[in-house]
C-alpha cells in the first residue's frame, strides 16, 4: 500500500533535516526518498486536509472523474471551488492530473488519480 507521511515538526527541524538532506545530495549518498510532505503546525494540516478536499479524494478514488466539471457535479460543488481545490492538493502531490487532449475548442480532457492510499500524519516532538 503506498503512503503519504505527512510531518509535523518545528522549523528548526525542518530546516536542519533540509540542510542534512542537501549536502548528503551533494556528496552523491544515494537513498530511497519516501513521499512526504512536512509541516510546522497541526493546524496547517487542518488547512490543507479540510473535510470537503477529503471528500474529493475519496470521490475520485470512487468515482475516477475524466474533468474538474465531473468531479464537482459529483460532489455537489461549485466548479471554481473544486477547481481551486484540486490545483492545491496537485500541488502537494494528493492528485495527480494527468492531460488526455482537448474534446473540444475549449475543454480540455484530464484523467485524476490519488496516487496514495492511506495518508499518516506523525507530529515529531
Amino acid at each position: 500500500m503506498k503512503t503519504l507521511e505527512i510531518q509535523i515538526k518545528s522549523r528548526e527541524q525542518a530546516d536542519s533535516e533540509f540542510i542534512e538532506a542537501f549536502r548528503g545530495g551533494a556528496s552523491r549518498k544515494k537513498g530511497v526518498a519516501k513521499p512526504e510532505v512536512h509541516f510546522t503546525s497541526f493546524e496547517a494540516v487542518r488547512t490543507l486536509l479540510t473535510g470537503k478536499r477529503m471528500e474529493l479524494l475519496h470521490l475520485i478514488r470512487e468515482h475516477a472523474p475524466r474533468s474538474i466539471n465531473q468531479l464537482a457535479t459529483i460532489a455537489g460543488r461549485n466548479f471554481k471551488n473544486v477547481h481551486t481545490d484540486i490545483m492545491l492538493l496537485r500541488d502537494y502531490g494528493l492528485v495527480q492530473l494527468t492531460r488526455q487532449g482537448k474534446t473540444s475548442r475549449k475543454t480540455v480532457r484530464q484523467t485524476m488519480s490519488v496516487p496514495y492510499q492511506a495518508i499518516n500524519i506523525h507530529a515529531v516532538v
